[in-house]
Parts: C-alpha cells; sequence; structure tokens
C-alpha cells in the first residue's frame, strides 16, 4: 500500500499531525500551499471571511494522488469552514477511486461538521477515516492515542 500525506497548515499544528501520520504509514508527504497571504490578524479576518463565502484559491502542491492507494488529508477550518485552500485542492485532483482519509486540527469542534462535507466532496472514494481534534486539546499533547487508532485504521 502506497500512502500519501497531503496537509495545509497556517500555524504549524496540521504539519506535526500530518508528519506524525506520514512516519507511522511510511507515507510521502506533499504541502498545499496557499499563494494568497494568511499571517497576520487582517489576513487571518480575511481568510475567515474567504471560508465562509466558500472562496478558492491559487496554490501549489507537488504530487498526483493517483500515484497513491491512500491519500489522508489534513487542514484546520476557518470560521467553522471549509477552508480555501483544502477547497481548491480537492477540486484539483481526482481522488476517484481512492481510499482517503481526513484530519482537522481547530479552535472548535466544527470539524464535525465538516468531515460529511469532505466526505460528500470526494464521494467517488473510500472514506477509511477521520480524526479531529481541537488546538487545546493538541497543545496539551493529549491526543496520541486516538492518533493511534486513526492511524491504525488507515492502515
Amino acid at each position: 500500500m502506497k500512502y500519501l500525506v497531503v496537509y495545509y497548515s497556517r500555524t504549524g499544528n496540521n504539519k506535526t499531525i500530518g508528519d506524525a501520520i506520514a512516519q507511522a504509514l511510511s507515507a510521502d508527504i506533499d504541502v498545499i500551499i496557499d499563494k494568497k497571504k494568511r499571517k497576520g490578524f487582517l489576513n487571518w479576518l480575511r481568510a475567515g471571511r474567504d471560508s465562509i463565502g466558500e472562496k478558492l484559491t491559487e496554490i501549489e502542491f507537488e504530487k498526483d494522488p493517483q500515484d497513491y492507494d491512500t491519500i489522508v488529508i489534513g487542514s484546520p477550518i476557518w470560521a467553522g469552514r471549509l477552508i480555501p485552500p483544502l477547497r481548491t485542492y480537492l477540486n484539483s485532483v481526482n481522488l476517484k477511486g481512492k481510499r482517503v482519509a481526513f484530519y482537522i486540527c481547530s479552535q472548535s469542534e466544527g470539524y464535525r461538521e465538516i468531515f460529511p462535507q469532505l466526505k460528500a466532496m470526494t464521494h467517488e472514494s473510500e472514506l477509511v477515516g477521520t480524526f479531529g481534534i481541537t488546538e487545546k486539546r493538541f497543545k496539551e499533547g493529549d491526543y496520541n492515542s486516538d492518533l493511534e487508532a486513526f492511524i491504525a485504521h488507515i492502515k
């Protein structure tokens, strides 16, 4: 089985989780790079507005998910919504027939509402797992057993 971990991480939280998943699965990593500036308070506000408006954005990524059996995709949510870089990525790649899993680290448990949206957006794929965690729990480091269960479920 060939694995790819793809993530967008503005603050580094989703990178940390993605790197741990990639290491456990011996997976390749691909980073979604948003060409729009998202750092700083004003850009943070604009990011939330863009998410609410279901906007797309210009992104860069390197790897073709067609070269992999399982794609694990990580992202935050902004303003309780799917973020433009992830929305753009999912609109840009073909995941038909692939095994997919999603993880989200966010301020709230709003990820619970996002997972069904992600499943609908990848309806031609097999959803093999989801993992959501709040930033508070992430910073407390209280998630290793849940992350290990998520990884075991993907294998």
